[in-house]
């Protein structure tokens, strides 16, 4: 990979056509999607259209009651483990699809690294024993959902025949919609929701983690946030205006992703044919290029102090701030994400008192983070305290 550095290459960068440099393209040599998914995945991504589309301010108002009803489950840990915690705060109840959700992330990320070893001659037999544990997962998860996906099939084709039903606001429904009507299988559903997954409740409970520990280790900033919570709720309820009034929190989760962001480079491209930069740089074809996300975010020439994580700051992409990528390919699921940390969030702290265990010596700091090839990884089998307030709600 190629890293280009600086706001005004990084803006060449986000500026140039698909056509030039794409994203889809550097996504597909990343994950090797043609091998492990098919080239069905890759050819028509129409679940990536489905969030651009649904995830929209437009329509969240009608999502956030869902998300309400999620965040009222009790939280019972004392002490609680993070990374097993979070990913289920932000998923829904059947831990089995969870965690099947979750062993396909590793499998297809790890599938994709080792088959970019071989040479494109001999991917297609290669993959045959490097995808097996993917394609096990997703026929493991297939058999799981099928009842369900069989019965709204089934529902949706009626609802053609002027039989209306109650269709559910969620990402399996947005798929089927568009899968009946390209007569495709309940296998090609399921990865297409997998895929959904990876790229959504992964990144939610990765940066809820994150935001968890950083409340953990600054307890002091519960108290203003608590107010922010308070006055929002009173004044709108658990509704889209609600969170909009909560800049603090807001503040709160964009500073922590850029103290502890997704990855150590953003705004990842493929170059589809020779391209020279604006400064003159040639580009060759098939070259993968990223921005320096992690490094610029902790660079005190963008940010001063960038090594305190303290400051509240933070609430669109820039060519400085990059957790999301930046421009018109800027992760379109972001405005639902913030709405969706901020519902299960300002329940914590409402709530809850957070706090890190004792160190042994010194001052208690969270576990460092983890990383796989450019991937930032919050700390697995990390714990903070969790105490119930004494004051209701």
């Amino acid at each position: 990979m190629v890293i280009v550095s600086g706001p005004k290459m990084i803006e060449d960068i986000r500026r140039r056509p698909e056509y030039e440099l794409s994203f889809t393209q550097a996504v597909e040599a990343l994950l090797q999607y043609k091998y492990n998914v098919g080239p069905k995945m890759r050819d028509d991504p129409y679940h990536l259209a489905v969030v651009k589309e649904k995830l929209q301010n437009r329509t969240l108002a009608n999502i956030i009651p869902d998300m309400s009803d999620q965040k009222v489950l009790p939280l019972e840990w004392v002490s609680m483990d993070v990374s097993s915690s979070a990913f289920k705060l932000v998923t829904r109840n059947n831990e089995e699809y969870v965690d099947l959700s979750v062993q396909f992330a590793l499998e297809i990320n790890q599938a994709g690294r080792t088959l970019r070893m071989f040479p494109d001659v001999l991917k297609p037999v290669a993959a045959l024993f490097i995808n097996r544990a993917v394609k096990r997962t997703s026929n493991l998860t297939m058999l799981r959902l099928r009842p369900t996906i069989r019965k709204r099939i089934a529902a949706t084709m009626r609802e053609k025949e002027k039989d209306r039903f109650y269709r559910p606001n969620d990402a399996l429904q947005w798929i089927i919609d568009k899968a009946v009507t390209r007569h495709e299988t309940d296998i090609d559903i399921t990865e297409r929701l997998l895929l959904l997954n990876l790229a959504a409740s992964h990144t939610s409970s990765s940066s809820l983690m994150q935001v968890l520990y950083h409340l953990a280790e600054r307890p002091e900033l519960l108290g203003p946030l608590r107010e922010e919570i308070e006055g929002a709720i009173a004044a709108e309820g658990w509704t889209m205006p609600s969170f909009a009034r909560m800049w603090k929190l807001d503040s709160v989760l964009r500073e922590s992703q850029r103290y502890n962001g997704f990855n150590l480079a953003s705004l990842v491209r493929i170059a589809l044919k020779d391209v020279v930069l604006e400064n003159g740089m040639l580009i060759p074809k098939g070259t993968i290029l990223g921005a320096p996300a992690h490094p610029m975010h902790n660079d005190d020439a963008h940010f001063p102090n960038a090594d305190s994580a303290a400051r509240h700051q933070f609430a669109s992409t820039s060519a400085e701030y990059l957790p999301f990528g930046h421009g018109h390919l800027a992760c379109p699921g972001r405005h639902f994400a913030s709405n969706q940390l901020k519902a299960v969030l300002s329940h914590i702290i409402l709530n809850y008192d957070l706090k890190l265990p004792e160190a042994e010596r010194g001052k208690p700091r969270r576990p460092p983070n983890e990383y796989l090839s450019l991937a930032v990884l919050p700390p697995t089998g990390g714990t903070i305290l969790v105490r119930k307030r004494a004051a209701p709600e």
